[in-house]
């Protein structure tokens, strides 16, 4: 979509908007209450946040029922009477502010309905079962009924175990299928109440093409080679059935999504250095084909380290984590297609802005 026709879509931007809904209710039609500010994170390598805060001076939204945590927000942003769904969600923190001087402030905070699985830990060990089946079955048992987009994953494991940690933390259900979706160069997380469980969709059309100068405010990229590697080896694993040792291996040229005429980061260490190799020892692999799927996930997850960058627009509610969008203005090198891993979304008396950061496994 060019950022002409999202002009004409929010009125050339005019007029700044949002709605706040708590258990289904516009907090401020029902309770006239005075918003100061309200952000919005996602983040595809973490739960999404939600921000806001109210003016409080006679503390009756601290004593309310209505900011109870656990109560279920609905965020909304855009411009006019067009608003998108960014987020629902979960109270989790309230913080007031009682200052010296001024009027006492009242800030909510909270998560995605993914938190339902961040504060619980069920043990979840499943024989014959592929990992997209055990998320499945994770989403069904939770407290929060969601729909679900889940694509199916290869192989069908013998075993399918929730570890006690995992990245050197507590594996709770949240972090299982976080791990499930590493496992498989997959993305994991919720939009409204959706569960999402997929391949990233790296080739799919931009949402919107901006151009630094006028509609892209600013852009502050990174290429870095320091983790790159062009071949990465899977060992130590046996195949039950056989008794064979495993070994899975991932080479450059096959990551994912690649751009026709550039050069992936395995590409550039290689042509320097030679081989580059990493070697997974400690990871749990029976068959050949677990040992394969691992070894391009994290080829794959080395790629995408190549270039990072952050970036920052007028406020545009398309603009989301697990997007592609398109840079304009900004030489031969950078001038590009991005996959979008984070946005920042914030309204207040200065306006509404976007901010987002990308990555590209190519130069």
């Amino acid at each position: 979509m060019e950022f002409e026709e999202l002009a004409r879509k929010y009125a050339n931007f005019y007029a700044p908007n949002y709605k706040i809904l708590i258990d289904s209710k516009d907090i401020f039609r029902e309770h006239f209450i005075e918003i100061t500010n309200v952000s919005f994170d996602d983040d595809l390598e973490r739960a999404d946040t939600f921000t806001f805060s109210i003016n409080d001076p006679k503390v009756k939204c601290l004593d309310s029922d209505v900011f109870e945590p656990g109560n279920v927000v609905e965020i909304k942003m855009g411009y006019g009477d067009q608003l998108a769904t960014m987020i629902v969600g979960e109270i989790t923190s309230l913080r007031p502010n009682f200052p010296t001087d001024g009027t006492p402030q009242l800030e909510i905070t909270g998560y995605d309905l993914s938190n339902q699985f961040r504060m619980i830990r069920k043990g979840w060990v499943r024989e014959n079962k592929r990992d997209s089946e055990v998320v499945a079955e994770i989403a069904r048992k939770a407290k929060h009924k969601l729909e679900t987009q889940i694509k199916q994953t290869e192989p069908e494991h013998l075993s399918v175990v929730q570890p006690l940690r995992y990245e050197g933390e507590t594996c709770t259900d949240y972090r299982f299928i976080k791990m499930l979706a590493d496992l498989n160069s997959f993305e994991f997380f919720i939009k409204g109440r959706t569960l999402y469980f997929r391949k990233p969709r790296k080739e799919e059309s931009e949402i919107v093409t901006l151009k630094y100068g006028t509609s892209l405010l600013s852009f502050n990229p990174e290429i870095n080679i320091a983790n790159q590697r062009s071949v990465v080896r899977v060992e130590g694993g046996r195949d039950l059935r056989t008794g064979q040792e495993i070994v899975g291996i991932a080479r450059r040229g096959s990551e994912e999504a690649r751009e026709r005429g550039r050069r992936s980061g395995g590409d550039i260490v290689e042509n320097l250095y030679g081989e580059v190799e990493e070697r997974i020892l400690d990871s749990p692999v029976y068959t050949q084909q677990e040992a394969d799927t691992l070894a391009r996930s994290r080829l794959n997850r080395l790629s995408e380290g190549l270039i990072r960058g952050s970036a920052n627009c007028i406020g545009i509610p398309e603009i989301r984590a697990g997007e592609n969008i398109k840079l304009e203005g900004l030489g031969e090198k950078f001038s590009r297609k991005y996959y979008i891993e984070r946005t920042t979304h914030a309204i207040s008396n200065a306006g509404y802005s976007t901010t987002f950061n990308i990555k590209a496994n190519t130069i």
